[in-house]
């Protein structure tokens, strides 16, 4: 059995005043990563699925490092769309971990490496785009490939990254946030890992998915900083700030995959 905390869209700003629609993105990832260590058990790893910082600063990977590094197990990140993977580098403390593709190519692309890694094959892909591209993500060809041929068939797979791969039915995130090449990689993914399939977890919705595609979950967190509200035929969203604080805790057993969501109460801090 396999214990992993996943959350997303912390989107740090370079000081602790930094607010996102009004809340105060600090205090809130603080008080995200002291539910995290209330929990009764420890995980055995942590997954960021992106959008660490609201824009890439040194300063805010900094803050952000400061904040995180207080979380009691090994933490990994995958790229969103405001991260910047230079800075990444640079200032988060990844857990162990085996590069998929080469530093050079500027993807953040890894098999999550430890005992964990010897129960399940955990992957982290890297969808970003150049920003002026838009909000949306795209899988390059040699990460498809890195992590299709990493994958025995022999244990359970589970993929994360901050974009969700295929269409959940509202009319503004299908245009504009998803993986363009989602659905070859998702079918090229279900092929390859067959019945050793068990999800793909996201980000960047800033709510809460769970969608079932050809049996294949897709699951995704939303973000501590602020929410987003579109209904299926709106060509825009609205934010909701000061909601609750949300992640997820997922169990990978021999067969089964466990998502139990908290969504908590944001205290006042003293």
């Amino acid at each position: 059995m396999v214990e992993v905390i996943h959350l997303s869209d912390t989107h740090f700003g370079p000081d602790r005043t930094h607010t996102i629609r009004g809340a105060n993105a600090c205090d809130r990832a603080v008080a995200l990563v002291a539910a995290i260590n209330a929990l009764p058990f420890t995980p055995d790893f942590i997954v960021h699925t992106g959008d660490v910082t609201n824009d890439p600063d040194p300063e805010a990977y900094a803050l952000a490092a400061e904040v995180l590094s207080e979380l009691k197990a090994p933490v990994f990140f995958a790229t969103g769309n405001h991260d910047e993977v230079a800075m990444m580098r640079a200032s988060l403390a990844f857990g162990e971990l085996d590069l998929l593709v080469p530093e050079s190519e500027g993807s953040l692309c890894y098999r999550i490496g430890g005992a964990a890694g010897e129960k399940v094959e955990f992957f982290v892909m890297d969808g970003k785009v150049p920003p002026d591209e838009g909000p949306h993500g795209h899988l390059s060809d040699s990460q498809i490939e890195a992590v299709l041929g990493a994958i025995t068939g022999t244990k359970p797979v589970a993929v994360f990254l901050h974009y969700p791969l295929t269409p959940i039915g509202s009319r503004w995130i299908d245009e504009h946030l998803l993986v363009r090449n989602g659905n070859e990689f998702h079918d090229a993914l279900a092929a390859k890992a067959g019945a050793q399939l068990r999800g793909v977890f996201t980000g960047h919705l800033h709510r809460g998915l769970t969608l079932y595609r050809d049996g294949v979950l897709q699951c995704g967190v939303s973000s501590p900083a602020c929410e987003f509200s579109v209904a299926p035929d709106d060509a825009t969203c609205e934010f909701l700030p000061g909601g609750p604080l949300p992640f997820h805790h997922l169990t990978f057993t021999a067969d089964s995959t466990q998502v139990k969501a908290y969504s908590l109460p944001f205290p006042k801090l003293a």
